[in-house]
């Protein structure tokens, strides 16, 4: 017996020696991996888009949130206003702080030898 029929004899029944099977994954492997990958899908996109219909504008309804550029705008001017109010509260609240008092700094006396009794 030669080592061919030595392995068909140990195949199970139905395989026919396993030379279709291997053309057939063979030409299922070939046309996944052939396939070249398209545009990558937007999945955010079309989840945002989904919620807002479903919900009826409930959620996603403000454009900011699912523009694809963000809004730069929007961030520089809360930054600028932010600016502004740490500035003011500086302001205001920088007269009211004070002088430095002077703290002594001389240690008390302790007394190791409790004092007679009277």
């Amino acid at each position: 017996m030669t080592d061919e029929e030595s392995a068909r004899a140990h195949e199970p029944p139905g395989t026919n020696g396993g030379e279709e099977d291997d053309g057939a994954a063979e030409s299922w492997l070939k046309g996944a991996l052939g396939k070249e990958a398209g545009a990558p899908v937007d999945v955010l996109a079309g989840v945002q888009r989904k919620l807002r219909e479903r919900s009826g504008g409930k959620f996603y309804a403000d454009v900011w949130s699912t523009a694809k550029q963000p809004p730069t705008l929007t961030f520089l001017v809360t930054s600028a206003i932010m600016l502004v109010l740490v500035a003011v509260a500086y302001a205001v609240l920088a007269p009211l702080r004070g002088a430095p008092e002077s703290v002594r700094t001389e240690p008390a006396p302790v007394n190791v030898i409790p004092p007679p009794a009277r």
